[in-house]
């Protein structure tokens, strides 16, 4: 006992040393604005209290590439960039929302090389500005990763001992960018939800707004109702929501519930309560996701956001300026700019000149520079890096099946990948966040401790908005309800 007392003691002594040196080499925030790095110019440094008391560096790479980087009085010794959503535009962290700075994180963020001020499905900044599309596909990540390292060693007189990433939708497509293009940038990467295959969610958003829209003169007023949308909900419950077990309206796995969709044609002329055959055309148009001479040109959606004013209404279908103003869905808003200004490199042009059968050869640079398809994550994971994935049931935004085919892929060029990298799939979640299913997991936490040389993880624990939680497994298991209770805890679930 006396000899384990006096381990204790030293082991105290030693950290309260540390911490004692970690405090004399942390240098005030304001001589932060005399931080020099190649490229790079400060435009301020100054301490804020909010969410913790930190040093706040705001700076500028080159003409025009923004960040910002928090760093906490109290520092865990760790980094984490985060990433931003759409098409960015502005200094933006995602890490942010995943309590990093209370955690301790000295945190960074970027408006990735470009201002949006019409909002995130803004893209006219990519006309005539290739550089602006580089730093936005995967450069600007890189660069400000690099800066917002070098001011961490500044500021505290050593390298952060751990570098993560976390990011979703368009962050986690900067997630997957990071991990094939900069392998040795982070030590784990959560990537959320990614946008990985752009061409083929333009080309879906494009399909489904020529559906909704036929006259891109007239936007006012979609093929899907907010009345049908509501129907095929109730249906698409009534028929799949107890496949798990549980009566609860969330699916575990909409994918093993086989809805048809006829069963809520109506029997004569069209009225509310049930679909024409125009409207049913138009749902499968999402389902079965844009077609190229009789076969799939990318995934459709599976069936789980239809009736959700943030799914299919905000992204697909269309609500009143739901994508900005005169743009009435988000799908409307990301797909009609990135053809205009990305590929198009014409501000007048329309949507009634789509063609997907040119499509593919138009975007065969973009594709390269913007889309981290590869599965080959070898040079990631010959570094130690570990990936969490994770995504939506019910994301109405960029389809979950993308993420499992991709998780197929890398696990097909390389079984032992199932060591380095987990998918998870979460049930009723739409994209990256809400709905009726858990969405709240501390994934900065679960890599954290992934990449620190805990086992990899096989399950995980997400909660509720209004309390209670489940199991969620990583793929290709599911988790299995045992039959008993109200499915808000996880040790109701197995995972199989």
């Amino acid at each position: 006992m006396v000899k384990s007392h006096i381990r204790t003691s030293v082991c105290v002594l030693a950290l309260s040393m540390a911490m004692a040196g970690t405090a004399q080499a942390q240098v005030a925030c304001e001589s932060m604005k005399g931080f020099q790095s190649p490229d790079v110019k400060i435009t301020a440094a100054a301490p804020a209290t909010a969410p913790v008391p930190l040093c706040k560096v705001d700076g500028v790479i080159g003409k025009e590439l923004n960040f910002s980087v928090w760093l906490p009085e109290a520092w865990n010794g760790k980094f984490v960039m985060g990433g931003q959503g759409g098409y960015a535009g502005r200094v933006e962290s995602q890490a942010i929302a995943l309590q990093a700075l209370q955690k301790g994180y000295a945190v960074a963020g970027t408006d990735t090389g470009h201002t949006g001020p019409g909002g995130a499905t803004d893209g006219a900044w990519a006309l005539g500005n290739l550089e602006r599309v580089v730093n936005y596909a995967h450069a600007g990540i890189h660069r400000v990763t690099e800066t917002s390292k070098a001011a961490v060693k500044a500021r505290y007189g050593r390298a952060p001992e751990k570098s993560y990433f976390a990011g979703c939708s368009n962050g986690g497509r900067a997630a997957l960018m990071a991990a094939q293009r900069y392998p040795g940038d982070f030590d784990g990467i959560v990537a959320g939800a990614p946008a990985l295959d752009i061409r083929g969610v333009i080309a879906t958003f494009m399909n489904v707004t020529r559906t909704m829209y036929p006259d891109p003169a007239r936007v006012d007023k979609a093929v899907l109702s907010n009345a049908d949308q509501q129907a095929l909900g109730k249906a698409v419950l009534a028929k799949c929501d107890a496949a798990d077990g549980l009566t609860d309206g969330v699916m575990t796995d909409p994918t093993s519930c086989k809805f048809d969709i006829k069963t809520v044609a109506c029997k004569s002329g069209n009225q509310d309560g049930c679909l024409s055959n125009a409207e049913i055309a138009a749902v499968e148009t999402i389902t079965k996701g844009p077609m190229l001479e009789g076969k799939p040109y990318h995934v459709g959606f599976p069936y789980g956001g239809e009736s959700n004013p943030a799914g299919w209404g905000a992204w697909l279908v269309g609500m009143n300026n739901a994508g900005g103003p005169g743009r009435p869905s988000l799908a409307y808003g990301f797909s009609y700019d990135f053809l205009r200004y990305f590929v198009k490199q014409d501000a007048n042009w329309s949507y009634k000149n789509f063609n997907l059968a040119t499509f593919t050869e138009e975007t065969k640079a973009l594709q390269a520079t913007l889309s981290p398809t590869d599965p080959d994550l070898s040079a990631f994971r010959a570094k130690g890096g570990k990936l969490l994935m994770y995504h939506g049931w019910s994301d109405s935004a960029l389809s979950p099946l993308m993420s499992i085919g991709y998780a197929d892929k890398v696990f097909a060029k390389d079984a032992k990948a199932k060591s380095d990298v987990r998918l998870f799939m979460l049930p009723g979640v739409l994209h990256c966040t809400g709905g009726p299913g858990p969405d709240r997991i501390d994934y900065l936490d679960a890599i954290d401790k992934w990449s620190s040389g805990g086992a990899a993880p096989d399950e995980l624990t997400a909660s509720f908005a209004a309390g209670g939680a489940r199991k969620v497994c990583a793929y290709p298991k599911t988790q299995t309800y045992k039959g008993a209770g109200d499915g808000k805890s996880a040790d109701q679930f197995d995972c199989k």
